[in-house]
């Protein structure tokens, strides 16, 4: 086997190093000599049959890394590469979880059971970042799920103080509102119209404000580390795309529990890498198409958490094999 691992992710010009945990993994596995190839998404032709198209996957092998300089990978030329080459497969295309988003990784869903897919389709299109922490009542913050203008008004209007809105297929804060229980008819029908057909509704909890809103990553049974994301002065977004702090804070009881039970449902369906998103000790959402803060999780505790990422995942293809 002349390859290992494959990290398939958006357009090199989309990603950002100092978020992008693909970019901090790829200079983890290029250290200890792990031959690492690249998918760029936007070359590859959906419209294949499966076969074909996991026959002959558009790749470059990354020959460099340097995630300070622009372009921060060195890539090779393209070639052709069947989906057997590989031993891990890391899936790191960001939403939205579009019609083709979902028919890229739709091919990925007939790879060979034993290689390692972090996260293996099709519970990464099936399941949404935003709705799966209501298989988890006994954490999750109150959800409702809205797929008409008139349910969104009756959740915002039900709210006892204010409503936060989220488009389901978005991500890294995109999309997301406020809105008062009397807030103009006119200014939800808009939202409405922007976003359908589903939106998310949840209460505003007000210890964003106190404690912010912390990431815990997690692979398997392990937890990776964890990061406080704060709000900018006079924003409430807790997004670091959207100019949150990083700051550390550790986890507590409740939410490690959380974490547990959250990775002995999902593990099994194939979704390894998961980012738990907790405010105050409510569970908010649960990234699994690509979690990010690796990077931020290890400037603000001192660790190597890719290190222990890295570890893992050559755990698990060891298993299999």
């Amino acid at each position: 086997m002349t390859t290992r691992y494959l990290l398939v992710a958006d357009p090199v010009s989309a990603l950002n190093p100092r978020f992008d945990l693909g970019v901090l993994l790829s200079q983890e596995l290029l250290r200890r000599a792990i031959q690492l190839d690249y998918l760029d998404v936007s070359e590859a032709d959906v419209g294949l049959p499966s076969e074909r198209f996991l026959a002959g996957l558009p790749v470059r092998p990354i020959e460099r890394v340097e995630s300070s300089r622009m372009p921060f990978w060195e890539l090779g030329p393209l070639r052709r590469a069947g989906v057997e080459e590989y031993r891990v497969i890391l899936q790191r295309k960001d939403p939205p979880v579009d019609e083709r988003y979902v028919a890229f990784h739709r091919h990925f869903a007939a790879a060979p059971a034993q290689i390692v897919q972090i996260n293996r389709p099709p519970a990464i299109y099936e399941l949404s970042e935003h709705t799966v922490i209501l298989r988890y009542p006994e954490f999750a913050a109150p959800t409702r799920v809205c797929a008409s203008y008139a349910e969104l008004e009756e959740a915002v209007r039900a709210q006892a103080r204010e409503a936060v809105c989220k488009p389901k297929s978005m991500f890294c804060g995109i999309g997301i509102a406020f809105f008062s229980p009397d807030a103009p008819a006119d200014q939800l029908r808009e939202y409405w119209q922007r976003w359908r057909p589903e939106v998310v509704v949840q209460p505003y909890l007000e210890a964003i404000e106190t404690s912010g809103d912390l990431r815990i990553l997690t692979i398997g049974e392990k937890v990776l580390g964890s990061v406080l994301r704060v709000p900018a002065e006079g924003s409430r977004l807790a997004n670091l795309h959207r100019g949150a702090r990083a700051a550390a804070m550790p986890p507590t009881p409740r939410q490690l529990e959380a974490c547990r039970v959250v990775a002995e449902d999902l593990n099994p369906l194939g979704l390894h890498l998961l980012g738990l998103d907790f405010i105050g000790e409510h569970l908010t959402e649960v990234n699994i198409t690509s979690p990010t803060t690796l990077t931020q999780i290890n400037q603000v505790n001192g660790i190597r958490a890719d290190v222990d990422l890295v570890d893992e995942l050559e755990r698990m293809w060891r298993e299999r094999a």
